[in-house]
């Protein structure tokens, strides 16, 4: 068995009681943990909910060079039946690269509504378009530390700091394949997006909106928060656009820990 790089780097399961149920999906290089504090928010509502640990992820960063989409997107697939199963309707909420998988499920799976997270269709770093001639090296290249957040939320800022270089062509991969997908999706959905994400470019919000076909779709813009805002300080109001999905009576719940 691979060992997991963190205790909260794992799959996360949490029951409940009831109908509807939520899977969500992390992004590229990070982990379960990230959506850690969101699954107890939702839990705490009655809804269960599965964070797949998608392949590659949450071991070593070495071990996702030996992956690509197919293999992240067969992770999702694997949450996604696992819920369906179980539950009447499964909503799919996604962080960056796990948005655009949530839209690919959205389009081609009975899922009940798609929410996504500073999910990419453009990046601030337009040199990542050159990575198409590294795909499959196996090299890591170094990155900065981001710092985590302060206090208890640091706890769940569980993620690779390096990059496998080979696997970015998966990543702008998943991206093309999500914005030819936008068309078939008809389900209820939200984009979330951050003004000031110091990864995607605030303007992949607009791109994903006007491509949807759904008939229920809206941009929330978070003011403060970087990428993975779920870790930061505007997630309260991010977990409540996720249980809003669900429909009336669905919340609000307490309050995330600050």
């Amino acid at each position: 068995m691979t060992e997991l790089m963190h205790p909260l780097a794992g799959s996360l399961r949490l029951d409940g009681h009831r109908s509807d149920s939520f899977l969500m999906l992390h992004g590229w290089t990070g982990s379960p943990a990230h959506f850690g504090l969101a699954a107890q928010f939702v839990n705490g509502q009655g809804f269960p909910v599965v964070v797949p640990r998608l392949a590659g992820h949450g071991t070593s960063v070495h071990h996702m060079a030996d992956t690509g989409w197919k293999d992240w997107v067969r992770s999702a697939l694997e949450g996604f039946y696992e819920l369906s199963g179980e539950s009447e309707r499964v909503h799919v909420v996604g962080l960056s690269m796990g948005g655009l998988i949530g839209l690919l499920l959205a389009a081609t799976c009975n899922v009940a509504s798609v929410t996504t997270i500073n999910a990419p269709q453009r990046l601030h770093n337009r040199r990542v378009l050159l990575s198409r001639l590294y795909r499959g090296s196996r090299r890591i290249r170094p990155a900065e530390r981001d710092e985590p957040p302060p206090g208890e939320v640091g706890e769940y800022w569980v993620q690779y700091d390096d990059s496998p270089v080979g696997t970015v062509p998966d990543l702008l991969d998943l991206m093309n394949a999500a914005r030819r997908a936008l068309p078939r999706i008809r389900v209820p959905a939200v984009i979330i997006q951050s003004k000031v994400d110091e990864t995607v470019h605030h303007t992949s919000a607009g791109m994903i909106f006007g491509g949807l076909a759904s008939p229920q779709k809206r941009i929330v813009w978070l003011e403060r928060s970087r990428h993975v805002a779920l870790l930061d300080t505007e997630r309260d109001r991010i977990h409540r656009e996720i249980v809003s999905q669900a429909g009336p009576g669905a919340g609000p719940g307490p309050k995330a820990p600050s």
